[in-house]
């Protein structure tokens, strides 16, 4: 049952703090939990090329015991772009494609109601994946909220050598950049839409 708790937690975030977005990224790297903690360090190190004062802080959500560890799928990513940022939290999920409990599946049927060009590159992309990772966030109404998912999942994308699938922003691509100008395109549109219904 702990599949469905993390999909709780992750469906309670997308739907109380909008406006929110989850991404899926899928990755040919078999990823287990120590890998999330070596990727997190390697971004981190990465970030603070740019700014001494950024940062990750990667904590499972919950309260595992140690042996509950190994298979925590579901954990909170603290982000800080800088040292005069605010930090942002993000909640991050990581299964095997191989694992039934996965929910890439739903990523996938959703996708594919909606386009079947987005659904096709989309199950194409997962035919190699080792690792489904879903990035989610909620509050993405300020720039200062934006850019820090922005650079969360550009970093995981980019080292891991993952595709991105937005579904509310409608791409699936191999470049962060492409996505990023995707992401906000559509937070924009959801923007304008809200003040049209006001």
């Amino acid at each position: 049952m702990a599949a469905s708790k993390d999909q709780l937690a992750l469906q309670a975030l997308v739907e109380t703090q909008r406006p929110a977005r989850m991404v899926g990224l899928f990755t040919a790297h078999a990823l287990k939990t120590q890998d999330l903690e070596r990727l997190v360090n390697a971004c981190t190190n990465s970030m603070r090329q740019e700014d001494a004062g950024a940062s990750l802080a990667l904590a499972p959500l919950g309260s595992p015991s140690p042996q509950e560890l190994a298979g925590q799928h579901t954990w909170r990513l603290t982000v800080v772009d800088g040292g005069d940022s605010s930090p942002h939290d993000c909640l991050v999920q990581v299964f095997e494609v191989r694992d039934p409990e996965s929910p890439h599946r739903g990523l996938l049927d959703h996708i594919g109601k909606r386009d079947r060009e987005l659904s096709e590159a989309a199950s194409h992309l997962q035919q190699n994946a080792q690792t489904y990772l879903a990035i989610a966030s909620g509050r993405l109404d300020e720039m200062e909220r934006i850019h820090p998912f922005q650079n969360l999942v550009s970093l995981f994308a980019s080292a891991l050598g993952a595709a991105i699938v937005d579904p509310a922003a409608a791409i699936v691509t191999n470049d962060p950049g492409e996505w990023a100008d995707a992401l906000e395109q559509s937070l924009h549109i959801e923007k304008e839409m809200g003040a049209l219904r006001r």
